[in-house]
């Protein structure tokens, strides 16, 4: 899959104090990179092949330890707390859901609890989202 850049920038820093390169990638990459991260295809797991970074560093124009490094730092920093917030806001709906009796597809709870039990059912839905973003997380790059 391609995804769009608005335009192609080279580096947007020379040399700082240090004698290193600015750190910081042109925005018109850094949402490229967030696109791919976030597309249906890789949101559950985004790490590139080995043919994806060439793709990526073909389109961008960053070296391949610029793309490892924002991609090890934006699992963390962007990518885990939206996936966090999504599973959060699904457990959520389906918390509420089962409250009023109601059966949410795809979405399990872990117990048939009548709505007296809504509190200690929060707690379990909270272990089970954060197991399962943990093993997502946490899984080695294909």
């Amino acid at each position: 899959m391609s995804f769009t850049v608005t335009g192609k920038s080279s580096s947007s820093g020379g040399n700082n104090k240090s004698g290193r390169k600015s750190a910081s990638l042109p925005p018109e990459t850094v949402e490229y990179l967030k696109a791919w991260m976030m597309s249906p295809e890789h949101v559950a797991h985004p790490y590139p092949t080995e043919q994806e970074k060439a793709q990526i560093m073909a389109e961008t124009g960053i070296e391949l330890k610029q793309l490892t490094n924002w991609f090890v730092n934006n699992r963390k920093r962007f990518w885990k707390p939206r996936v966090e917030a999504k599973l959060q806001q699904k457990y959520a709906v389906a918390a509420a859901a089962q409250v009023q009796g109601v059966t949410v597809p795809g979405i399990s709870t872990g117990s048939a609890a009548p709505a007296a039990a809504a509190g200690s059912n929060a707690s379990h839905l909270h272990h089970q989202q954060h197991h399962r973003l943990s093993i997502t997380s946490n899984a080695p790059p294909a």
